[in-house]
């Protein structure tokens, strides 16, 4: 017999939120849809409530009060912590990308805030998982993109998300909603085609008829998850020979006279790691990036620049794509800055005043010996620098510390190993 749906919810809670994530917070984030929505109300009915913190978003595309207050009203009913978080669209780039790319961060901003190890769950469907596999088949994905999204995974700034749904239809927790007399609302835009998900679920009728039902799409994403774990285990085992990693740069050899395949998989992979963001750059673009490294040509791509100096190939971050100035007020606790570097100021937050973190760029001339350290100017330049307004204090890579101290969060192979 199968279990209840709030039996299934539990046994995906009982195995999720062991440690690491132990006891700590668990973010639900809520739009007010359906799938949120049975999220919010099973997760209440499992977790305990003191744990959950309820986060909707307002992107101010449109009048989302109505949506925001039925969320607000249900969460106080259950008796958790519900936040509004907001992002506003700058009107450039694609409109569902730079969506997801504030929500995440809107997110990740408060879960910041919180104390101990977060969990974010989130309402993705079996539904979701096929539209997503659907989407990169269209753009020509390879295993990794089509296991689709997985279960457990991290934000771009390693905040842990957990998808518990993922087995779960939509008809199946709307039946599950109306049975227990819970509302929730629908939002407008997912019927909009200017879309490309939405066009995704508009084809699936049609798709069905030749087989490739919502049912096939997510099983071909758990077989491309078994064969991912395998290729991301042999990608690490093939990457200790042949990759390193040295002050935030990734070197291959050149010339590789076996594991082609996976000596490019790897170099897009590195190209994501160094240049930080929420996805891989294109496969295309790498690999035409990586045949231009074959005949000693340089280039830039997803916010690295890549070189080639004998039979080294270098990816370093690339100094026009790194982070803005951020303040550093509070330096008891180290800061994170361009998504990797976590400088910390180890005279134990003793310095005076207000400091910022930005990239060293030009202020390299003022580093008497940074030739010393023996990395490229380049690497340099793309590296974490404090400064108290325009005056450089420490260049920790460069090798003037001066009391602080920089160090990536998450190396090479602990990357290859999250994909």
């Amino acid at each position: 017999m199968r279990l209840t749906l709030k039996e299934r919810f539990q046994e995906q809670v009982d195995g999720a939120l062991r440690d690491p994530w132990g006891a700590g917070p668990v973010a639900l984030a809520v739009s007010g849809g359906g799938d949120s929505t049975a999220l919010m109300h099973l997760a209440a009915q499992t977790i305990d409530p003191e744990r959950l913190h309820v986060l909707t978003v307002d992107h101010g595309l449109r009048d989302v009060a109505g949506e925001i207050e039925l969320v607000a009203k249900q969460a106080g009913e259950l008796g958790l912590r519900h936040e509004v978080l907001t992002w506003v669209w700058n009107g450039t780039g694609n409109l569902q990308a730079e969506a997801r790319i504030g929500r995440w961060a809107a997110i990740e901003t408060y879960c910041a805030s919180l104390d101990g190890e977060v969990c974010c769950m989130t309402g993705h469907t079996r539904e979701d998982q096929a539209e997503t596999v659907l989407m990169r088949l269209a753009r020509g994905s390879g295993v990794a993109g089509l296991a689709g999204m997985q279960p457990y995974g991290a934000a771009p700034d390693g905040l842990r998300i957990f998808r518990p749904l993922l087995d779960e239809t939509r008809a199946e927790l709307r039946e599950w909603l109306t049975g227990g007399g819970i509302s929730w609302s629908d939002d407008p835009s997912n019927e909009d085609p200017r879309f490309d998900r939405v066009r995704a679920r508009q084809m699936q009728a049609e798709l069905a008829k030749l087989g490739l039902t919502t049912d096939r799409l997510a099983q071909t994403a758990a077989h491309m998850q078994a064969a991912r774990r395998e290729l991301v285990q042999y990608s690490v085992m093939i990457a200790k020979e042949y990759a390193s990693e040295y002050a935030g740069d990734v070197l291959f050899p050149v010339e590789w006279d076996d594991h082609r395949d996976v000596a490019q998989r790897l170099f897009r992979h590195a190209l994501h790691h160094v240049g930080g963001g929420a996805y891989p750059p294109r496969s295309d673009a790498a690999l035409a990036l990586w045949d231009a490294a074959q005949t000693g040509q340089g280039g830039t791509l997803h916010g690295c620049l890549v070189t080639v100096d004998g039979d080294a190939l270098r990816v370093t971050r690339e100094f026009a794509a790194t982070q803005a100035s951020v303040l550093w007020a509070n330096r008891v606790c180290g800061k994170l800055w361009d998504n990797r570097w976590l400088v910390s100021d180890d005279t134990g937050g003793d310095s005076k005043g207000d400091l910022s973190i930005r990239a060293l760029g030009e202020s390299l001339k003022d580093v008497p010996d940074w030739r010393d350290v023996g990395l490229p100017r380049a690497s340099l330049m793309a590296s974490p620098a404090v400064f108290d307004g325009e005056t450089l204090i420490s260049a920790p890579v460069a090798g003037l510390q001066n009391g602080f101290s920089a160090r990536i969060v998450a190396d090479f192979m602990s990357f290859l190993l999250s994909r």
